[in-house]
C-alpha cells in the first residue's frame, strides 16, 4: 500500500467483522469480536398527498399485484408495477399514496428516489442512484464499489430476502430502471415515468398502470376537498375550472389554493381571470403545448404573488441544484437567510415550491421550466447574471472555508477564494455535511460554468474540493467535475489550469486502478505545464506519475520522475509534498531490494508528517516502514510499527489505512510463527478492501491467506488464494503477477 492512500481520509465507524486493537508487542494483537451491526429499515417515502381522490381502479390493479407477490419465494421474478401518464397527471402522488397504503407489508422498508428522468436537470446517473441506496442500507461512502456493476451486485445481494418497497420515481426509461432492480421477489418494484416504458413491461415483465386525466366527477370531488363547501354553491364556475386545468391534479391543486387563498372573491371571477390568463398564454406560443392548461394555472398562480414572493419565484428558476437550502436560494436572491426562508415557505404554501423530507427546498420540473423561463423574458439580463454571480461566489466561497476546516495543513495547494458572504461553518461535521449535501449542486454550477464566460469557477471549484471528493470516496463525481475544469481551461486557454485538472483526472483514475488512462492524463499534464513554467503543478504530476509507474513496475522511471519532483517541491517549500515524495521513493527503492535505503526514505517522511501533525500520512509511513523492516527479518521492530499504524487507522478513521496495517500485522505475525491470529488479520483486512474498492490490498489480503495456508498444510485452499490475488494482479496491471506464478509453480497440488 502506498503512501498516496493516506490521502484517503475516509469516515471509519468501526472494523467490520472482529475488531483488532493495538497491543503490546510482547502480547501480540488483541481480537475482539465486534458486535453484530443492526439492520435499520430505511422509511424514505416522501410525505403522502393531502386530499388524495380517486384513482380506485389503478389503486386496485397495484393492489392485485402486490396480493399475487411471493415474499417467501426469493428465486421468484421481482414485481414491477410501471406507472405512466402525462405530465402533471400525479403520477408520483399515486405512487406515493399506494406506497404509504402498503408500507405497513414491508418491515425490512421501502425506499425512494427522483431519478428526474424528465425535467430542466440531466437524470439521476445509475451509479448516483445505486449509491444513494447503498448509504440507506447501511454502507459508508468507503464501502460503496465504484463500478456499476458492482454497486448494481451489491445492491442485489444487500436487499435478497428482504421485505421491501422500492419507489423509482420519473425514470427516463428502461435503461435507467434495470440497474435498480433486485434480483428476488421478497421486494416490490413501483416506478413511475412519461415514458410508456415498454422496454421494461416486454422484457421485464412490469405491469402497466396508465393514469388518465381525472374525470370530471373525480376533479370536482378533489377541488370540494381542497375549497370545501364553495364549490356546491357555484357549480358552473368549477365546471369551468375543471376544464380550463385540463382535469390535472397539480394545476387543480394550484388553482383550489388560489380559491382558498381569495375567499372574498368567487370562483367564477377565478374562472374567468384563468380563462383570460390562457387566451394571453396561446396569443404568446406559437406552438402546441400538450400542457398549455397547467402553464396556464402556474403563471395564474404566479401573477398572484406579491412582488417580492413572484421575483424569489422567477430567480429561483436560474438555481443550478436538484434541490436548495435557505443559505444558497438567500445568495441568489440578495437577502438574509431569514428573509430567504420566509419567501420560501411563501412559495411552499402557494404550492410552487416544495419542501423536502431533509428540509430543503425543491420545484416541480414543469414549474422550474417555467420559473426559469419567467427569469429569461422578465427579469433584465443584467440581474440575472448578477443573480448567478452571488449564487456562484456563495458555493466558491462556502466550499473554501469547508475545505479549510478539514484539511488547514493544505490551505496553500488550493487558490485563493474570497470568504465574504459564505455559509457559517464552524467544525469538521459541519463543513463534511455541506459539501456532501451541495455536492450535485457544485456539480451542476460546474457543468453550467465551464462552456460560458465564468469557466473561471469550474477551474476554482476542481482545484478547492478536489481532496473532498477524493477522500470520500467520490470518485464518479471527481471524474465529472476535473473533465469540466479541462474544458473550462482550454476555453480559457489557461494552460496551468488545463495541467492542473489534467493531474486530479489522472489522481482518481489512480484510485480507480486505471493505471494506463492515470499515465496518459498526468504526462498531458505535465506537457501542459512544463510550456509554461509552473513547478507546483509540475511536482504534483510528477509525484503522482512516479507512484503509478511503480504500481506498473516501471522502477527506474518512477525513481526519475519523483526524484525530479523532490527537488521542486524543495525549491517550493512545500513540506508534505517533500514528504510524499519520500515515502514514495522510499516505496520504490524496497521493491528494488534496496531496503536500507528504502527505510531512510521512509523515516524521512514519517518525520515530516509527524511534524506537520499530519494523521493519515504519518500511519501510511508507519505502516511501510514495517513493510521494508519485515524484508530485513526485523520482524519484532515491523510489528511496533504495523501496530502503530493500526492505531492511527482507528484515530483517522482511515479504513484503507486499517486494510494496510492488518495485512502488515499478519505477515508480520506468520513470520514471528503466531500463527493463531494471521487468518483472521487478513479476512478482517480482505473485507475492508472489498468494501472500499481496494483492489490493490484486496490481492495483498489474498496473498497473506494463501501464505497462510501453505504454512498449515491447505495446498488446496492457498493456490485458491494465490489464483484470487493474481485475478485482480493481472487487472491492475501489477508486476504482482509474475510473483504470483513463481508461488503457484513452487506449490503444486
Amino acid at each position: 500500500m502506498s503512501e498516496k492512500d493516506a490521502d484517503r481520509a475516509n469516515e471509519m465507524s468501526g472494523m467490520a467483522g472482529t475488531v483488532v486493537q493495538a497491543g503490546s508487542i510482547a502480547g501480540g494483537i488483541h481480537l475482539h469480536p465486534a458486535p453484530p451491526m443492526p439492520f435499520s429499515p430505511p422509511h424514505e417515502l416522501p410525505p403522502d398527498v393531502h386530499a388524495f381522490t380517486d384513482r380506485v381502479e389503478q389503486l386496485e390493479q397495484l393492489d392485485l399485484l402486490l396480493a399475487g407477490s411471493d415474499p417467501v419465494a426469493s428465486t421468484a421474478a421481482v414485481v414491477i408495477s410501471a406507472v405512466s401518464g402525462t405530465p402533471g397527471v400525479g403520477k408520483t402522488a399515486f405512487a406515493i399514496h399506494w406506497a404509504h397504503r402498503v408500507s405497513g407489508r414491508f418491515p425490512d422498508g421501502q425506499l425512494y428516489v427522483n431519478l428526474r428522468g424528465f425535467g430542466p436537470h440531466t437524470p439521476v446517473p445509475v451509479t448516483e442512484a445505486l449509491g444513494g441506496f447503498l448509504r440507506s442500507l447501511g454502507l459508508s461512502n468507503e464501502e460503496i464499489p465504484s463500478d456499476i456493476d458492482e454497486r448494481a451486485a451489491r445492491f442485489r445481494s444487500l436487499v435478497a430476502g428482504r421485505r421491501m418497497l422500492i419507489v423509482l420515481d420519473n425514470a427516463a426509461g428502461p435503461e435507467q430502471v434495470r440497474p435498480l432492480l433486485p434480483g428476488t421477489s421478497s421486494c416490490v418494484v413501483l416506478v413511475t415515468s412519461r415514458s410508456a416504458l415498454q422496454g421494461l413491461v416486454s422484457r421485464d415483465g412490469a405491469r402497466r398502470v396508465n393514469l388518465d386525466l381525472l374525470p370530471d366527477v373525480q376533479a370536482t370531488a378533489l377541488l370540494r376537498m381542497l375549497i370545501g363547501p364553495r364549490v356546491d354553491a357555484e357549480p358552473d364556475a368549477v365546471a369551468m375550472l375543471v376544464q380550463e386545468c385540463g382535469r390535472l391534479p397539480l394545476a387543480l391543486r394550484i388553482a383550489a389554493d388560489l380559491a382558498a387563498m381569495n375567499p372574498d372573491v368567487t370562483l367564477a371571477e377565478l374562472a374567468g381571470d384563468l380563462e383570460d390568463e390562457q387566451e394571453r398564454l396561446a396569443a404568446l406560443d406559437a406552438g402546441d403545448d400538450p400542457i398549455t392548461a397547467v402553464r396556464a394555472v402556474f403563471s395564474w398562480s404566479y401573477r398572484n404573488l406579491p412582488d417580492a414572493q413572484a421575483r424569489a419565484f422567477r430567480l429561483l428558476g436560474l438555481h443550478p441544484g436538484r434541490d436548495f437550502e435557505p443559505a444558497s436560494a438567500a445568495a441568489l436572491l440578495d437577502t438574509t437567510v431569514l428573509r430567504a426562508r420566509r419567501l420560501l415557505d411563501a412559495l411552499v404554501r402557494a404550492h410552487l415550491v416544495e419542501r423536502t423530507r431533509t428540509g430543503r427546498y425543491q420545484m416541480h420540473d414543469l414549474i422550474r421550466v417555467y420559473a426559469a423561463d419567467l427569469a429569461k423574458n422578465e427579469e433584465p439580463a443584467t440581474e440575472q447574471e448578477a443573480a448567478r454571480r452571488r449564487l456562484f461566489d456563495f458555493f466558491l466561497a462556502t466550499a473554501s472555508v469547508a475545505m479549510d476546516i478539514l484539511y488547514p495543513q493544505e490551505r496553500d495547494r488550493r487558490p485563493r477564494v474570497p470568504t465574504e458572504g459564505s455559509a457559517p461553518l464552524v467544525d469538521d461535521i459541519e463543513a463534511a455535511r455541506w459539501l456532501d449535501a451541495e455536492r450535485a449542486a457544485l456539480l451542476a454550477m460546474a457543468a453550467h460554468t465551464s462552456h460560458s464566460s465564468w469557466a473561471i469557477f469550474t477551474i476554482a471549484l476542481s482545484t478547492v474540493v478536489y481532496r473532498f471528493l477524493d477522500s470520500h470516496g467520490y470518485f464518479d463525481d471527481a471524474v465529472i467535475l476535473h473533465t469540466a475544469a479541462v474544458a473550462a481551461g482550454q476555453q480559457r486557454n489557461e494552460p496551468v489550469a488545463v495541467g492542473r485538472a489534467l493531474h486530479n483526472l489522472g489522481s482518481v483514475y489512480q484510485r480507480l486502478g486505471r493505471y494506463q488512462d492515470a499515465v496518459a492524463y498526468l504526462e498531458q499534464s505535465l506537457a501542459a505545464t512544463r510550456e509554461v513554467g509552473q513547478p507546483m503543478v509540475e511536482a504534483f504530476a510528477l509525484s503522482d506519475l512516479g507512484l503509478v509507474l511503480m504500481l506498473l513496475g516501471r522502477n527506474d522511471e518512477a525513481l526519475l520522475n519523483l526524484s525530479a519532483a523532490l527537488r521542486l517541491f524543495q525549491q517550493e517549500g512545500d513540506l508534505t509534498g517533500q514528504g510524499q515524495v519520500l515515502n514514495n521513493m522510499g516505496l520504490v527503492l524496497g521493491r528494488l531490494d534496496r531496503h536500507d535505503e528504502a527505510a531512510d526514505h521512509i523515516e524521512q517522511a514519517l518525520s515530516v508528517f509527524r511534524a506537520t501533525n499530519d494523521g493519515p500520512r504519518t500511519g501510511y509511513a508507519l505502516n511501510d516502514i514495517g513493510v521494508v523492516l519485515q524484508r530485513l527479518g526485523r520482524y519484532s521492530e515491523a510489528l511496533a510499527h504495523h501496530d502503530e499504524a493500526l492505531g492511527f487507522a482507528h484515530k483517522t478513521t482511515d479504513r484503507a489505512l486499517a486494510a494496510a496495517a492488518l495485512n502488515g500485522i499478519g505477515n508480520t505475525n506468520r513470520l514471528l510463527h503466531q500463527q493463531e491470529t494471521v487468518l483472521d488479520l487478513h479476512e478482517q483486512a480482505l473485507t475492508i478492501a472489498q468494501q472500499i474498492g481496494d483492489r490493490y490490498e484486496e490481492a495483498q489480503a489474498l496473498e497473506g491467506l494463501a501464505a497462510m495456508h501453505r504454512d498449515l498444510g491447505n495446498i488446496r485452499d492457498a493456490r485458491d488464494h494465490w489464483r484470487r490475488a493474481r485475478e485482480i494482479y493481472a487487472e491492475l496491471g501489477s508486476p504482482e503477477v509474475e510473483q504470483v506464478d513463481r508461488l503457484l509453480n513452487e506449490t503444486p497440488d
